[in-house]
């Protein structure tokens, strides 16, 4: 391969072509991610992602939000009835010794799609426990008894989905109005339907009010509550099963894969260069060494050994990212510069500095290694896909960092999740989809520059 171009070449073979722009135009788009985790999703927040309770206020497997633009009937968002949203009053009654708390808070409910889950959240200040009395009035004035409990102090959450109660409350109501139940009693639908028996169980839209009665003995105690009616999309990416918004492990996969796949490429490339330059330049028992190292590495099985350590160790991405480069500074590339590296010493201006009596480290530094210039930034290119797929892979393979919200992280919790088989496709199609297009911008500003690398292919 002819050594032509330097760093003038680079960028007009890049801005001048079709796939260069082309390249750099999708390259760019991943870099705004980065810089929208930077920005717009602080660092506290990606280091929470394993912390379930941090997002306890989203709806489960939710697809995007975005997918309502192609709906006729939008699918529920997301509706969080918060505490200065209740309505509060509570009075002491001095003969019975009790006093008496009274939240209510109302919801306007008018989707066409009944919510996927309704949970509510009761923060109680009381050491000698409260017993609490909740209540469901819907738009046509039908009361729902939905449980009645007694609540400690702190925070305590109350599912309505799993709790027998609630179930036990919907089917009383329905058998005084003479509706004769449903085969699958779901709360979150019954909830929202109309349950006369000439309702058919359609869903009721209007407005609802969710009620609270407590009781304690004492003066000091209070109670205030959350109500989350959770929809059935959110965000811009949608949810995983842990409820966690993908989004932000989108965003912060971004520079993460950037940054493994960029430090990668550029150590183990220059690593590389350089000790294939040293190969040519010194020769003998230098050249020897280093030539029989790089065929030693290169039958090595470097996936195999990444895999044990990743088992043995469970290493963070950046311990991953040094063992990765300690593993490929000899390899093909090596062998390549050398080559490239002989044919440049013997140029006539090469001579001229040996006769002048530059130094050999001179020689090598300031006019070999520029020669080398274009292969090197063309490798680094080239490589960079390969060691995004290499921690996508890895990831998949649950050897990745467990604490970093990487593109492989997700897409393995996808596979754990069942996300192919239950057709959840966001949550598989894209990450998986940001993955590929770094690998076509790579590919594409390595086909431009391969004009610099071998002339055979510049258009005249």
């Amino acid at each position: 391969m002819s050594i032509t171009g330097g760093s003038k070449d680079i960028f007009d073979a890049i801005f001048r072509s079709k796939p260069g722009l082309t390249g750099v135009l999708i390259l760019t788009i991943i870099i705004g991610l980065s810089i929208i985790a930077l920005v717009y999703v602080p660092f506290d927040i990606s280091s929470k992602w394993n912390d379930i309770t941090f997002w306890q206020f989203n709806p489960r497997l939710a697809p995007p939000s975005w997918i309502n633009f192609f709906l006729s009937k939008k699918l529920p968002e997301t509706i969080i009835i918060g505490e200065k949203d209740f309505a509060k009053y509570d009075y002491y009654v001095e003969t019975a010794g009790l006093k008496h708390i009274v939240l209510e808070a109302k919801l306007d409910y008018l989707y066409e799609y009944y919510p996927s889950e309704v949970n509510a959240i009761l923060y109680v200040n009381n050491s000698n426990g409260m017993l609490v009395t909740l209540k469901w009035i819907q738009p046509n004035g039908v009361e729902i008894y939905l449980s009645r409990l007694v609540v400690n102090d702190g925070i305590n959450p109350i599912y309505f989905c799993t709790r027998k109660d609630v179930k036990e409350g919907l089917l009383n109501t329905m058998a005084k109005l003479g509706t004769v139940p449903p085969d699958t009693i779901k709360p979150e639908v019954l909830l929202f339907s109309d349950l006369n028996p000439s309702g058919g169980f359609n869903i009721l839209r209007g407005t609802y009010r969710f009620k609270i009665e407590a009781e304690t003995t004492s003066r000091n105690a209070t109670i205030d509550s959350k109500l989350i009616v959770y929809g059935r999309v959110y965000g811009l990416a949608g949810t995983d099963s842990k409820r966690r918004d993908l989004f932000v492990g989108i965003v912060w996969g971004a520079p993460v894969a950037l940054a493994f796949g960029l430090i990668a490429a550029i150590l183990t490339s220059f690593i590389q260069t350089l000790l294939g330059t040293l190969s040519a330049w010194y020769g003998g028992l230098v050249d020897e060494i280093i030539q029989r190292v790089t065929d030693i590495y290169m039958i090595i099985p470097f996936l195999p050994i990444l895999i044990t350590i990743s088992v043995i160790y469970k290493i963070n991405i950046w311990t991953l990212l040094a063992i990765v480069v300690a593993l490929s500074i000899f390899g093909g590339a090596t062998k390549t510069a050398r080559s490239m590296a002989l044919q440049v010493m013997n140029e006539q201006y090469i001579e001229a500095a040996v006769s002048y009596g530059a130094s050999r480290k001179r020689i090598m530094l300031l006019h070999i290694l520029p020669r080398l210039l274009p292969y090197t930034v063309a490798n680094i290119v080239l490589s960079v896909p390969s060691y995004v797929f290499l921690e996508a892979a890895l990831s998949l393979l649950g050897l990745g960092d467990p604490a970093m919200p990487t593109w492989g992280k997700i897409i393995s919790d996808a596979f754990e999740g069942g996300a192919v088989v239950h057709g959840l496709w966001w949550w598989v199609l894209i990450p998986s989809t940001l993955i590929i297009m770094t690998a076509i911008a790579f590919a594409f500003i390595g086909l431009a520059l391969d004009k610099v690398v071998n002339p055979r292919l510049r258009e005249r």
